[in-house]
């Protein structure tokens, strides 16, 4: 009778376990995604959230055809092998062989690409009104420009370096979809210098940072660090925590932007997916805490 019994008691604690918790992992999933809505409910966390999915699925598309060019080469390799086994002296085979259109890796490669292609092509789009932002920029730089003259010259640089980038990338983005009259050579230059505009963003804001560490380290001396109050000691960690965030984005940009302004790109689409996600995901990271 006991050992009769023992299963049925078993599956009674199981049941009685998932019903405890059930409603904790439904209530911690509720938060999750309530959360990640607040995220989604402003441009610039889908912008955020696309950025990352964009170029996590160009890594992945790039792994997976990599992976499929290694097949291809084994079954290359052990098909030359077998051939030269049959050959006669002085016979030269030549054959083609081409990856299946039918495989499951390459049809799974080509999906991740079409949808990387859209995701980036949609966040183009997007950025068509990217010059009210840039507006706005200038605007409240205007009314409350920086007092350090340094960082006040950095952040007007700034501004004319991303009204030209947008102009052209918008210039080439409606040119390609036969909204204006462009050339295909026009476009891909307005398409390299726009992104040689945002180099020069990414290159002034790293410069902008290290104004302001340098600026933070001065005040730091002067005021000194043991006569810093509780709430001053919590802001200067948030500062320093939304530096190096920033910091790690503009690394992760920068080889990007140089890849972008040279027609034959110089880093190859593994990298490009690689960088791109890392600047993704440290941004993503900054939003969730903001938005906790």
């Amino acid at each position: 009778m006991a050992d009769a019994t023992a299963p049925a008691s078993g599956k009674v604690a199981k049941s009685q376990q998932l019903r405890h918790w059930l409603p904790l992992y439904i209530s911690k999933a509720d938060r999750t995604i309530t959360h990640t809505n607040r995220i989604l409910s402003t441009s610039t966390g889908i912008d955020t959230t696309l950025l990352t999915l964009n170029y996590f699925l160009v890594l992945l598309h790039s792994q997976l055809d990599a992976l499929s060019t290694r097949r291809l080469s084994r079954a290359a390799n052990a098909f030359v092998q077998k051939a030269n086994d049959t050959l006669l002296p002085g016979e030269t085979l030549i054959a083609a062989i081409a990856a299946s259109p039918s495989s499951r890796l390459v049809r799974s490669s080509n999906s991740l690409r079409a949808l990387a292609d859209l995701i980036a092509d949609f966040r183009i789009f997007l950025r068509l009104w990217g010059l009210l932002g840039i507006w706005a920029w200038a605007a409240s730089t205007w009314r409350s420009p920086p007092r350090d003259s340094v960082l006040k010259t950095l952040a007007w640089t700034q501004v004319a370096a991303n009204a030209v980038y947008q102009v052209l990338e918008n210039g080439a983005y409606l040119g390609s979809k036969g909204v204006v009259g462009l050339s295909e050579t026009r476009q891909t230059r307005w398409f390299v210098w726009s992104s040689r505009f945002w180099m020069a963003h990414v290159v002034l804001d790293l410069g902008r940072l290290a104004r302001v560490r340098q600026l933070r380290r001065r005040e730091g001396v002067r005021m000194g660090v043991e006569s810093e109050e509780k709430e001053g000691k919590v802001q200067r960690v948030r500062d320093e925590a939304r530096w190096w965030s920033e910091a790690y984005v503009n690394a992760a940009y920068a080889p990007l932007t140089v890849h972008w302004s040279l027609e034959q790109g110089c880093v190859s689409e593994a990298w490009v997916g690689f960088l791109g996600m890392v600047a993704g995901l440290v941004g993503f990271k900054e939003l969730w805490e903001q938005t906790a």
